[in-house]
């Protein structure tokens, strides 16, 4: 524990002022090479002047008492404001300036003022300093608490751990000066004063490697959730917004082998838009996109659970994925296509089947009982939606798995 009483005290501030200062070059080159966030200048400007101010202060006895403690001081109360103004603008709420703010600057210039050229006491000046700076960075605490979840999706504790312990760090340096009688600047004969200040240099610069790596948190979590809109995006057919067959193939293979695996059955409807050739080359591409809109909205609606699937399998065909389903319910999930889909009765004059569209559909559904794959039981429904089509169209037929 002696380290503590053996440090010099301005060697302490110029080491922590050279570390705020090479903080803030990392910083720089990041916001060039890397992107960053709205605030990120600001937290680079606050370490800036924290390392700054550092320089300042630990040259007392060599520059004027104006620089050295003044401006100095002044450089490290900007560390906590500027945090708190780069956390306003990284969360995007709005900017109010408070009252109570200029209020405690106020006071604290004339603090600093009075107890410097009226009545010098470093006591003082340590006291006020930083439970000034205990207030600001508790502000920037509660702006970190309240909005970072909202736009993390999460809470940032690192962030919150580093600003925890700068105000710890503070009142602790305010209890140490409060409690002896000789307080010193650069004359550190005091362990307690030692750790103080060590903990004040340490809490700013752990503050500022926190928003970094703040910042680098937000863009990993955008940078995902832009992978997921584009897996999205992949997995959806651009013209009727459902699922495609890609994200239909994909689910298709996991629910066979789960449903497998539980000894669940599953079902698989196929419908195909009787006549549609015709139809394009009736009402145009624009109205025969239109059409398949409304069948894949239908299709979208007929799914029940989480689990059911609709997709655009190609052309003017649809999918329904049904897991733990069986026949029966599968066929009841056909009908209820097939009579929403007369609902809609949607004109289709060069139809060979009715005047309005309608769909041939097949429903094929397997049991647990044996082994098969997602091929496979494609085969089985696309074989009834061809007897559909073969028997006349508009109609519904079962595929029945062969014992």
């Amino acid at each position: 524990m002696m380290v503590f009483e053996l440090l010099n005290v301005r060697t302490m501030l110029m080491f922590g002022a050279v570390s705020s200062l090479i903080l803030a070059g990392v910083m720089t080159y990041f916001s060039i090479a890397r992107r960053t966030y709205p605030g990120f200048h600001y937290w680079t400007g606050g370490v800036v002047s924290a390392g700054l101010g550092g320089v300042v202060i630990s040259l007392r006895g060599i520059v004027p008492d104006f620089i050295s403690i003044i401006l100095g001081n002044f450089l490290l109360l900007l560390l906590p404001l500027m945090f708190t103004k780069g956390l306003i603008a990284f969360v995007d709420v709005p900017n109010r300036v408070r009252v109570v703010n200029s209020v405690v600057l106020f006071f604290f210039t004339l603090v600093l003022l009075w107890a410097t050229y009226i009545e010098p006491s470093l006591r003082v000046r340590i006291v006020c300093f930083c439970l000034i700076m205990a207030f600001f960075f508790f502000e920037a605490l509660v702006i970190a608490i309240k909005y970072i979840p909202p736009v993390l999706g999460e809470q940032d504790w690192l962030i919150v751990a580093s600003i925890i312990f700068s105000i710890f760090g503070l009142l602790f340096r305010v209890v140490v000066v409060s409690l002896h009688d000789h307080v010193s600047l650069f004359n550190n004969t005091e362990i307690f004063q030692g750790i103080a200040i060590s903990m004040s240099i340490l809490a700013a610069i752990a503050s500022g490697y926190s928003f970094l790596i703040l910042n680098t948190h937000r863009m990993e979590n955008d940078l995902s959730a832009a992978n997921k809109r584009i897996e999205a995006l992949a997995n959806v057919d651009g013209v009727t917004s459902i699922f495609n067959r890609r994200y239909f193939d994909t689910k298709l293979e996991l629910e066979i082998k789960r449903l497998q695996r539980s000894s669940l059955p599953i079902s698989l409807v196929m419908a195909d838009v009787d006549c549609f050739k015709q139809y394009n080359d009736t009402y145009g591409h624009q109205a025969g996109d239109d059409c398949l809109r409304e069948v894949a909205a239908v299709f979208k609606k007929s799914c029940r659970r989480v689990s059911d699937i609709a997709a655009r399998y190609g052309g003017e065909e649809f999918i329904m994925l049904l897991p733990n389903t069986d026949l029966h319910g599968a066929e009841t999930v056909a009908g209820g296509i097939q009579k929403a889909i007369d609902s809609l009765a949607i004109p289709h004059k060069a139809s060979t089947v009715s005047d309005a569209i309608t769909l041939s559909i097949g429903v094929a559904s397997v049991n647990s009982s044996r082994s098969v794959s997602s091929g496979e039981l494609v085969s089985y429904v696309d074989q009834a939606l061809y007897r559909s089509k073969k028997n006349g169209k508009n109609q519904i037929q079962i595929y029945e798995e062969q014992s």
